[in-house]
C-alpha cells in the first residue's frame, strides 16, 4: 500500500536507521549516504501517509480517492511512481543496515551473541513504546512498532550462520506479494477513509487508536512479517560496508543504482496507469488483474528501494568531495574518506578529480546545500516523522481545521511539503549545535546508549569516517499497513 504505516568500529562513521542506532557517534562522523536516503525517504513518509488522514472519497488502488481532480489525480499518480510501496522498503533496509552494523561492531569488541540479543531486545522495547504513544495518541498508522518487533527478530536471527540472512530474504518475499496484491484490489471493496481519520473528537479518535493498536501488536509478527525481506538485505549489504565505503564499492553501487531506479519506475507504470485511465475500475475489475498487477507494485519497489539507497550513496560521497578544508579549499579524500595531504592527497584528489568528471563534474552548490539540510533531517528522522503526525493531527481531524475532508490529494501534499521544508531548517539547526533529536536523546538514554553529546560541528560536511551504528521511521514501513488491517487503519506504505 501506499505508505502509512515512520547501527564498527570505534573512528568510524554512525549510520543510525530511524530507530536502530546505538553507541556514540558525534554527529560530525555520520555517513552522508542513509541520513540522505532518510531524510527524503521523511518526505515521502509524510506524502504517503495522507491517506490515512483523508476521508469522504471512495478508494481506488493505493487508497487513492475515486473522484479526484486533475490536479489530484496528477500528484497521485506521481506518487503511484515514486513512492507508494519504495519509500518503506527503502527505511526498512536502512533499518536492517542499521542491525547488521552494530552487530558488526558487537563482534569486534568480543561481546556474545546473547550480550549483543539482550541490549538490542532493550533498544527494541524502548522503541516499541515510543510507538505505541505515538500510535495512540497521535496516528494509527504507525510503523515504529512494527519495525521494533520485526527488528527484533532481525536482531536475533543476524546472529546465526550468515546463510540465515539471504534465505530469510527470500522467505519473506511472500508477505511483500500480499501487501502488493492488497494495493491493487483495494479499490473493489468499497472503503472511503479510516474510522480515525473521521473521528468526530480526541476522545474517540483515542479509543479508536488505542484498539487498533492493541491488534497491531497481536499480529505484527503476521502481517508484517514482510518487512524482514527488506531488513534482511540492509543487514547484507552491512556486511559488504556497501553505504559507507562508497569509493571501495562504487563498481558496485553504480549498476545497482541504474537498474534499480530503472525497474522502481517501471514497475510502477502499470498501477498507476490503472489510477490514471481506470481509478472506478469499470473496465479493469477483474480480481486476479489487479491484484498480479500490484503485486509487480511490489516487488519492484524493493528493487526500487536498493537502488534509491545505492543513488544516494554515490551522491552523498561525490558532495562530501567538496568538503572545504580548513583554509577554504576543497579537501582531496582517501579510498575510507578522509581529508589527505602531501603527495598520497594529490593522488587521491586526482583520483576524486577523476570520478567528479564521470559523475559530470563537482555538485552544483544548490545540490551541495541541499544535500546537507536533508542529510540533518535524516539524522533526526524518528523526531521527524513523529513530528509530522503532530502537524498532520493539527490540520486534518474534524476536531481540529478539519481539512481531511475538504482537500485532496494536492492540498494535503502542498501541506505535508511545506512541514518538510520546515523541518529541514529545524535540523539544520540541531546540527549546527551538534545537538540530536529529542526522541533520539531518549531512545539513546532509556536503551542504555552513551549520551554525551557530540562535538559542534560546522555548516562545512563532514568528512567520512569508519563504521558505527544506524538509527529509523516509517515509513517508511515509511509507512506500511498490513492488509488484513486495512479496512481500519490508516496510511500508505510509500
Amino acid at each position: 500500500m501506499a505508505a502509512a504505516s515512520p547501527p564498527g568500529h570505534p573512528g568510524r562513521q554512525g549510520l543510525m536507521s530511524l530507530v536502530a542506532g546505538g553507541g556514540s557517534v558525534p554527529l560530525s562522523d555520520r555517513a552522508g549516504g542513509p541520513d540522505l536516503a532518510r531524510g527524503l525517504a521523511l518526505l515521502g513518509i509524510a506524502l504517503a501517509n495522507t491517506v490515512g488522514w483523508l476521508h469522504g472519497s471512495t478508494w481506488t488502488v493505493l487508497l487513492k480517492q475515486q473522484d479526484a481532480t486533475v490536479l489530484d489525480r496528477v500528484v497521485d499518480v506521481l506518487l503511484a511512481l515514486t513512492i507508494d510501496n519504495r519509500g518503506f522498503p527503502l527505511f526498512a533496509l536502512l533499518f536492517g543496515y542499521g542491525i547488521g552494523i552494530l552487530h558488526r561492531r558487537s563482534r569486534e569488541r568480543g561481546e556474545s551473541a546473547g550480550r549483543f540479543i539482550l541490549r538490542m531486545l532493550r533498544r527494541h522495547v524502548v522503541l516499541l513504546a515510543i510507538g505505541l504513544a505515538h500510535a495512540i495518541l497521535l496516528f494509527s498508522g504507525d510503523i515504529i512498532v512494527a519495525y521494533a518487533m520485526v527488528g527484533m527478530l532481525c536482531a536475533v536471527l543476524v546472529t546465526r550462520h550468515r546463510a540465515v540472512m539471504p534465505v530469510v530474504a527470500i522467505a519473506a518475499l511472500p508477505a511483500l506479494g500480499v501487501w502488493g496484491w492488497a494495493d491493487g484490489t483495494i479499490g473493489l471493496f468499497g472503503g472511503d477513509g479510516y474510522a480515525t481519520a473521521a473521528a468526530p473528537d480526541y476522545l474517540t479518535g483515542l479509543r479508536l487508536r488505542t484498539e487498533q493498536a492493541g491488534a497491531d501488536v497481536a499480529t505484527v509478527l503476521i502481517d508484517d512479517i514482510g518487512l524482514l525481506s527488506p531488513m534482511a538485505i540492509g543487514v547484507i549489504a552491512a556486511r559488504l560496508r556497501m553505504l559507507e565505503e562508497v569509493v571501495a564499492n562504487r563498481d558496485l553501487l553504480v549498476p545497482i543504482a541504474r537498474c534499480g531506479l530503472g525497474i522502481g519506475l517501471l514497475g510502477a507504470v502499470p498501477l498507476a496507469a490503472v489510477l490514471a485511465l481506470d481509478p472506478a475500475h469499470r473496465v479493469l475489475d477483474a480480481v486476479l488483474l489487479l491484484g498480479s498487477i500490484g503485486v509487480v507494485h511490489q516487488y519492484t519497489g524493493l528493487i526500487g528501494a536498493l537502488g534509491f539507497a545505492a543513488a544516494l550513496a554515490l551522491l552523498a560521497e561525490r558532495v562530501r568531495r567538496q568538503t572545504p578544508s580548513a583554509d577554504g579549499t576543497v579537501a582531496p579524500h582517501d579510498a575510507s574518506g578522509h581529508a589527505s595531504g602531501g603527495a598520497a592527497g594529490h593522488a587521491a584528489g586526482g583520483a576524486a578529480l577523476r570520478r567528479d568528471a564521470a559523475d559530470g563534474g563537482p555538485a552544483p552548490r544548490v545540490v551541495v546545500a541541499a544535500v546537507r539540510g536533508i542529510e540533518a533531517l535524516g539524522a533526526v528522522s524518528l523526531s521527524a516523522y513523529v513530528g509530522q503526525s503532530l502537524v498532520a493531527h493539527a490540520l486534518f481531524p474534524p476536531y481540529t481545521l478539519d481539512l481531511g475532508a475538504r482537500l485532496g490529494s494536492a492540498g494535503a501534499a502542498a501541506l505535508m511539503v511545506a512541514t518538510w521544508l520546515v523541518m529541514i531548517l529545524l535540523a539544520q539547526a540541531l546540527r549546527r549545535r551538534g545537538r540530536r533529536g529529542p526522541l533520539e536523546v531518549v531512545l539513546r538514554r532509556l536503551a542504555g546508549s552513551s549520551t554525551s553529546r557530540s562535538p559542534r560541528t560546522d555548516r562545512s560536511p563532514r568528512t567520512l569516517r569508519s563504521l558505527g551504528p544506524p538509527r529509523s521511521s516509517p515509513s517508511a514501513r515509511s509507512s506500511r499497513f498490513s492488509p488484513s488491517a486495512r479496512s481500519s487503519r490508516p496510511g500508505a506504505r510509500p
